[in-house]
């Protein structure tokens, strides 16, 4: 075998190899048990929609701890950290993350808007103030949505998105959560190289993932 055909194989296993991964993650990503779901998290978030985004966040945040003890970030652990990503920005506030789950909170003071991003998980966000407009691919039309609504956005899609100023939202995903974060990260690293940003948002994911481990562990009497 002469040495474009040992590149070949080298490549059909890799790929081979890959497939099998990706396979394994999807099948594991659709049996396993999921610590919330996008009913409740939409359904909370509807309750409080049309307050002070404040108020309501605070009282979303009491309520996620009362239903879900030892999975919420403890209040000296929450903090409001930019993003930029796809030409917008914004600002969240992450209050649970997993290698396969995320609720957070999620807006702007400012008018913005950019590319929505493709990802490998399914993303739902439930306006608590302000508008939001979506231009989904492949339609000439977009979507206002107010206070109280949902806009789900399935893996693999992508869409044009816009807030006004002043929206606010709650937001939660599911899927391989880890995916998410070379999108949400590479204006930072290109274009804005706000490192401390940067690493603001890696400090709170690691907090999330180690009280996930924590939560886990425990349940085993560890």
């Amino acid at each position: 075998m002469g040495a474009a055909g040992r590149r070949a194989l080298r490549a059909g296993l890799a790929l081979g190899a890959l497939a099998l991964v990706l396979q394994g993650l999807r099948g594991w990503l659709a049996s396993k048990r999921y610590e919330f779901t996008p009913a409740e998290i939409a359904q909370l978030a509807r309750h409080h929609a049309g307050l002070d985004h404040e108020l309501a966040f605070s009282k979303i945040i009491v309520e996620l701890r009362k239903k879900h003890p030892g999975h919420i970030l403890p209040d000296e652990d929450l903090q409001w950290v930019f993003v930029n990503a796809g030409g917008w920005m914004g600002s969240m506030c992450l209050l649970h993350a997993s290698l396969t789950e995320y609720v957070l909170l999620f807006g702007t003071a400012v008018d913005t808007g950019g590319h929505s991003g493709r990802y490998w998980a399914d993303i739902s966000d439930t306006v608590i103030s302000g508008t939001f407009r979506q231009w989904k691919e492949g339609t000439t039309r977009s979507e206002i949505y107010y206070p109280g609504d949902t806009i789900v956005h399935q893996a693999g899609e992508a869409t044009s998105v816009q807030w006004s100023a002043g929206t606010w939202m709650v937001e939660y995903g599911r899927g391989f959560i880890p995916s998410t974060l070379a999108f949400a990260l590479a204006d930072t690293l290109f274009s804005t190289q706000d490192f401390v940003t940067l690493f603001y948002t890696l400090r709170v994911y690691a907090k999330g993932l180690l009280l996930e481990a924590n939560a886990f562990f425990s349940t085993w009497g560890c």
